[in-house]
């Protein structure tokens, strides 16, 4: 069974962007517009990781990341942030803390695939791994 990738994203185009190379990459993905739709993903399938675009709707990220690690049911969820720019150095090292992966846009397709990647599959991180 292929692994399920909750994409948060404002922008339509980059919304159906994540999601056509993640499919390709042969995940299955459900795309949330903003919060409340990904609370209703959340509530009817847990998800394998998070992708999570750091500016939606001016929302602040921190307190719905924090959120999401304080959760028993969804603590141990991998999250990747993606960031127009990289947020203040106290939050930065906050989130970094609580194992966030934070991506700055614009970012390399292959780079971006390869983190998630290592994030669903831990044991492959290392060359030759099986």
């Amino acid at each position: 069974m292929e692994p399920t990738i909750l994409v948060i994203e404002h922008d339509p185009d980059l919304g159906r962007l994540f999601e056509s190379m993640l499919e390709l990459e042969g995940y299955r993905v459900t795309l949330a517009r903003d919060l409340p739709a990904a609370q209703d993903a959340l509530a009817v399938n847990e998800p394998d990781l998070i992708v999570f675009d750091w500016q939606l709707s001016n929302t602040a990220g921190y307190p719905w990341v924090n959120k999401m690690r304080s959760g028993a049911r969804t603590a141990h969820i991998p999250i990747v942030l993606v960031c127009g720019a990289m947020p203040p150095r106290q939050v930065y090292e906050m989130l970094g803390n609580a194992g966030v992966t934070m991506i700055e846009k614009p970012f390399d397709l292959l780079v971006f695939t390869r983190h998630v990647a290592a994030l669903l599959h831990p044991r492959t991180r290392v060359l030759g791994a099986a």
